[in-house]
């Protein structure tokens, strides 16, 4: 299937799931889902289309030259429709040729038709029959154009309803008392799905969150799978970091069909922006909060205890030089984008080249990163950070990896000297500025490999999401741009 075709399938079946099945007559919504499946018809099922008219109307053509006697009731009828026969007849091995053939045949097949049933010299009930039999084939051509050759929606039903969240809980539990009072999938997540709930029970009770995988990882590195996001989310809360507080993981659920889950006690507030920064000005005492944080997640004690949990967090890598952690991290990323990538990009290949050459050789330790800090990952009630979430691309490196990813994402909403001036009286190490920009530089090609390694699974069919088809492309210029004016000074 072309990429085209499977973006018309994924938008099809999200414009019926989302419009549902009482759409009204001359709406909106009936339009979208009428010229979606003529163009999904179009797209994927063309040659179909073609060969089924052209098989029916040599069918009816036949009949007409011999069973009707049409050449000795009308001879000069006959002498078309056997001109028309022989044109149908004609082989047509490309698209475009068969367009034009359809378009050609269809004027003269309406022109000729025109002419036989209006004939006198034609019996009225041969005409009449030749009237039916047209209606039929116009009905049939135009049922196929709008979707009856389409393949049926198959869907998983996998949705996290509050029915069945509830038997999940009480059957965890064993507690019929208890009741899931709301439930509510959050929008947004290219990695997983998130769903927020309420609960009331006397063995479990109180307000979480669910993080659920999808069927198949979008980048299949890190903590991207919840079995391994889990240890690194409660070792970082035990340690006294602000991470959620996460319950359990659950990779074998049978009364909640669909990916591995983990529960965690939701934290008061909400995310104060996205990937590209926070939602308002951030005042002083979040400025301190948050270096306060990101100073103490970069103090901790190399976290042994969690093993070889993934390429980017094993037991060798505490005691490797920053560079050299960081020179693996960024080739395992890079090689994780050959190996998928159905077409790279040349613009993302040649950073990697330049990334690879330029690492920082600092002193100090490698630490437990987060890899994705900024305010679209915390979680802010009343200007405090409650938690810091979503910690899918936790590994061991250079702490400037980090910091330079919140000047990415926060650092215009913040006065920088002062963030970095907390940051060190908290016990972060001295950052050079050309080591934060290196950083800086790579938390953007990282998300654009990210968006790419996405919609890449979405082309290759996966993934079937439809806003996954969209992200490598649609996002790239908000990563690379960044990209080119941290460097430009640089190649001044």
């Amino acid at each position: 299937m072309s990429t085209s075709a499977r973006l018309l399938r994924s938008l099809n079946q999200t414009a019926r799931r989302l419009f549902g099945p009482n759409v009204l007559y001359a709406s909106d919504q009936e339009a979208i889902l009428a010229s979606l499946n003529i163009l999904e018809s179009r797209e994927t099922l063309e040659a179909d289309l073609f060969v089924n008219w052209q098989a029916r109307l040599s069918v009816q053509l036949a009949d007409m030259t011999s069973g009707l006697s049409l050449s000795q009731l009308a001879p000069d009828l006959g002498k078309d429709a056997e001109a028309l026969k022989d044109q149908l007849a004609q082989p047509v091995p490309t698209a475009a040729e068969r367009q034009a053939a359809y378009q050609d045949v269809m004027r003269g097949w309406s022109a000729l038709v025109e002419r036989i049933t209006g004939d006198p010299r034609l019996p009225a009930d041969t005409r009449l029959k030749i009237v039916f039999e047209t209606g039929q084939a116009e009905l049939k051509r135009v049922n196929e154009l709008c979707g009856d050759l389409l393949p049926p929606d198959v869907v998983d039903d996998t949705e996290v309803t509050p029915e069945r969240l509830q038997r999940y809980l009480v059957d965890r539990f064993s507690d019929e008392t208890i009741k899931v009072t709301s439930c509510r999938i959050l929008p947004g997540g290219y990695g997983k799905e998130t769903t927020m709930f309420a609960v009331e029970g006397n063995s479990f009770n109180g307000e979480f969150v669910m993080r659920r995988d999808r069927d198949e990882p979008t980048v299949d590195n890190d903590c991207h799978r919840v079995s391994r996001e889990f240890p690194v989310i409660r070792a970082a809360f035990e340690q006294g970091f602000p991470a959620p507080e996460a319950l359990w993981v659950d990779t074998s659920h049978e009364l909640l069909p669909g990916g591995d889950f983990i529960i965690m006690t939701r934290a008061p507030g909400t995310t104060g922006g996205d990937v590209h920064g926070a939602s308002g000005k951030v005042d002083r005492s979040l400025v301190e909060l948050l270096a306060n944080s990101v100073a103490e997640l970069h103090s901790l004690p190399p976290l042994r205890e969690l093993g070889a949990l993934t390429e980017a967090i094993s037991p060798e890598l505490w005691d490797l030089s920053l560079k050299e952690v960081t020179r693996r991290y960024i080739q395992s990323i890079r090689d994780l984008y050959l190996r998928e990538m159905v077409v790279p990009s040349p613009a993302t290949l040649a950073l990697y080249g330049w990334v690879l050459d330029n690492i920082p050789d600092a002193p100090g330790r490698p630490v437990l990163l987060h890899g994705d800090i900024g305010f679209h990952n915390f979680i802010v009630d009343d200007g405090k950070l409650s938690a810091v979430v979503d910690w899918e691309f936790a590994h061991i490196g250079d702490p400037a990896d980090d910091v330079g990813y919140v000047r990415n994402t926060v650092g215009r909403s913040l006065d920088w000297n002062e963030f970095m001036g907390i940051y060190r009286a908290a016990g972060g190490p001295e950052l050079s500025e050309e080591r934060i920009r290196f950083f800086q530089i790579w938390g953007y090609l990282r998300n654009l490999t990210a968006s790419q390694l996405t919609t890449n699974c979405f082309e290759t069919g996966k993934l079937s999401d439809l806003k996954l088809g969209h992200v490598g492309h649609s996002m790239m210029a908000g990563f690379l741009a960044p990209i080119i004016a941290l460097m430009e000074p640089q190649s001044a």
